[in-house]
């Protein structure tokens, strides 16, 4: 080995370690009720934006539940693309198909005491799912009218075209109705695993049978894809995983709960404005609008933070 290359070599290892730094704590995850407790109230609901009829099922079932029929808040489902054709039934026409795929997004929100609403955006039907005018105007109209008081997305990493175009439209709404309040977070999809979780929502064996029930509303997919067994292994793995952290972490900064009755967790990640997702290639559209609304706010606004540190509300700094 010649010794000669390490020192022209040693900016270089530092800068790759550099990289795999950062502020954020290992292992901290904060209890996600904690935080929405302070984001929703009447006439702030807590939305969750579907890129595909199932997607609230798969991702968030619990949680949607819970705060819709344990806690009566208002919760809405959106079903960003409606118009999906994706059904398994070549005795039916196109127009069948859609109706079939709507009927079965109703029918999952009926289920999880949760409001469903259609926006049948155009860019269904455009290349790469590219939202019109049309559409990004009754994107932004819906957010100044409804003010979501915490809204759920796909990650910014997902694989799939139309959850990461979901992403930015609820990046477009919340900047063009100047909701610096409102409580982002991401949830976990097939497409887009969590890299980064910091919030936890745990559920016991009566929700894990309603977040089966929503998953079985889409019999249209079960024939294609059926995530009940997938969702359930992974809602426990997820719960040994909090209970593991929680041994040599903390969660939520402090012990963590004796109560040992859930059988699962779905996890998210409370978004925190971050500069570098701001700027990097491609950028984070929910990281430049969380940019920009902190501008508009001049940090007036200093919305309550979370137990876990660096996980906080859009405008908080």
């Amino acid at each position: 080995m010649n010794d000669s290359s390490t020192p022209s070599r040693r900016s270089e290892f530092d800068a790759l370690l550099r990289a795999a730094g950062g502020s954020e704590a290992h292992g901290h995850l904060v209890d996600v009720r904690e935080p929405l407790r302070g984001a929703l109230g009447p006439d702030r609901p807590l939305v969750m934006l579907c890129p595909h009829a199932d997607d609230g099922a798969i991702t968030a079932a619990c949680l949607l539940h819970d705060h819709a029929v344990r806690r009566g808040l208002p919760v809405i489902e959106v079903l960003v693309f409606a118009g999906e054709r994706n059904v398994a039934a070549p005795w039916l026409n196109d127009q069948k198909k859609i109706t079939m795929r709507e009927a079965e997004f109703r029918l999952e929100c009926n289920v999880l005491g949760a409001e469903a609403v259609c926006w049948n955006l155009e860019g269904y039907r455009q290349p790469g799912y590219r939202p019109t005018e049309a559409d990004v105007a009754k994107v932004v109209d819906w957010f100044v009218k409804r003010r979501p008081g915490a809204i759920i997305v796909p990650p910014a990493t997902d694989a799939h075209a139309a959850h990461r175009v979901t992403r930015a439209l609820a990046a477009v709404g919340l900047l063009g109705a100047g909701l610096h309040d409102t409580l982002v977070m991401t949830g976990w999809t097939p497409w887009g695993p969590l890299a980064r979780p910091n919030a936890y929502f745990t559920y016991d064996g009566e929700a894990e049978r309603t977040k089966e029930w929503a998953i079985h509303c889409h019999a249209s997919q079960i024939l294609l894809t059926d995530y009940t067994q997938y969702c359930s292994h992974l809602g426990r793995a997820y719960a040994a995983l909090t209970r593991e952290w929680a041994e040599g972490h903390s969660l939520a900064g402090r012990a963590h709960r004796t109560d040992e009755r859930f059988v699962g967790v779905e996890l998210f990640e409370l978004e925190n404005y971050d500069p570098d997702r701001a700027t990097n290639n491609p950028p984070d559209p929910i990281h430049r609008a969380l940019g920009l609304l902190r501008e508009q706010a001049g940090g007036a606004a200093t919305p309550p933070s979370t137990a876990a540190g660096p996980a906080r509300t859009a405008a908080s700094t």
